[in-house]
């Protein structure tokens, strides 16, 4: 293991907590779904999903015996419950912005297209990479040559959802029963055709958030009574299932079940379900924390500006730096083997690149 790369487990709670405030007793934090605070939680969660991709290169259990480099193993089962938290933000963020008037006229240009262009953009720079690289590419194209871009068309699917149910519906009641029926269309079409599980365990964070933005003021009121309680139930709802369904080989192993044929059929039912479990209960306990302790500071409201543009760029480093560029039969671009140095590396170019695409996303905006 390479020692160094235990600095980032000191360096990422001081990014968390620096400047953060503890509420007093029978205080709370009312500004807990404000756009600061979410957005400093988003910012650090972006940089929990750097983490988690690199671990995946790394240190993951699939890799071949010779490519593990223990170090990063804490993030390797982490990167969708950051994602649970930006889908829950989104549809808290989508709803509370069409209360505004005239919010589904421009609904495409402004909501859409910001997406849609930087992904398009760091699509194209990893398929002119591929090809520079001669890396094989397979079929379906779009997944092949940038095998994380599953998240656009996620959000933007969502998106949608949200547009033709509470965009066309006016009964809200009805609009969020066609919503959530759209969110479970997409599940099932991705549980038969999707390549895993990444592609829709968190999805359904959407609809949670535009219910507790629906019912902000009651929802919130309801997580204060008993809130130890509360707190210990959604910690327990989050690390259980977390851990079975992360860990459920080793689990099986330690009570003493080795069979393959069994291991696998517990697999298939159960990971989805429980990480969706776990997803949920993650979404929730970090609201209630952030009930009592506000987090902020110069360098998480930094990163939360371009959190989408950070989650686009990093792969390519990601890539770049790892045994092998996206296919792991190809060469590599430039192999970084310590941790280290690769997360470094990774962060120091990722995080410039992310923010002038923002920046260049935003220009065209208002062009």
């Amino acid at each position: 293991m390479d020692k160094l790369v235990l600095i980032f487990y000191l360096l990422l709670p001081v990014l968390l907590f620096a400047g953060a405030k503890i509420t007093k007793k029978g205080e709370w934090n009312d500004q807990v779904l404000s756009f600061d605070h979410t957005k400093a939680f988003l910012g650090f969660a972006s940089i929990i999903i750097i983490f988690h991709h690199a671990s995946q290169r790394t240190c993951a259990p699939w890799l071949p015996q010779f490519r593990i480099h223990h170090g990063l193993d804490v993030f390797v089962y982490m990167g969708y419950l950051c994602v649970a938290a930006f889908f829950l933000c989104s549809g808290y963020g989508m709803y509370t912005a069409s209360r505004k008037e005239g919010f589904f006229k421009s609904f495409f240009k402004v909501r859409i297209l910001p997406i849609l262009l930087p992904a398009l953009i760091m699509w194209v720079v990893f398929f002119v990479s591929e090809l520079v690289m001669g890396v094989k590419i397979g079929f379906p194209i779009i997944i092949n040559v940038y095998s994380y871009i599953w998240y656009i068309p996620a959000i933007i699917y969502l998106y949608f959802c949200f547009y033709n149910s509470f965009g066309r519906i006016k009964d809200e009641k009805t609009a969020s029963i066609v919503m959530w029926l759209g969110i479970v269309f997409y599940i099932i079409v991705c549980v038969i055709f999707s390549p895993g599980s990444w592609w829709y365990n968190t999805v359904h964070l959407f609809g949670v958030g535009v219910g507790i933005a629906r019912h902000k003021e009651k929802r919130i009121e309801e997580y204060k009574k008993v809130y130890a309680l509360k707190l210990i139930l959604f910690a327990l709802l989050f690390l259980i299932p977390f851990a079975f369904a992360s860990y459920y080989y080793e689990i099986l192993n330690l009570v003493g079940i080795k069979s393959n044929q069994l291991v696998n059929f517990v697999r298939f039912i159960s990971e989805p379900v429980l990480q969706m479990i776990s997803a949920y209960a993650f979404a929730i306990l970090v609201l209630l924390i952030g009930l009592k302790i506000r987090i902020g500071n110069p360098v998480l409201k930094f990163l939360g500006g371009f959190t989408l543009e950070t989650y686009l760029v990093h792969p390519l480093f990601i890539q770049a730096f790892s045994f092998a560029f996206v296919m792991d039969n190809a060469k590599p671009v430039l192999y970084i083997q310590n941790q280290f140095l690769y997360i470094l590396a990774t962060i120091i170019l990722s995080l410039p690149i992310a923010f002038g695409l923002n920046r260049l996303m935003r220009l065209l905006k208002k062009k």
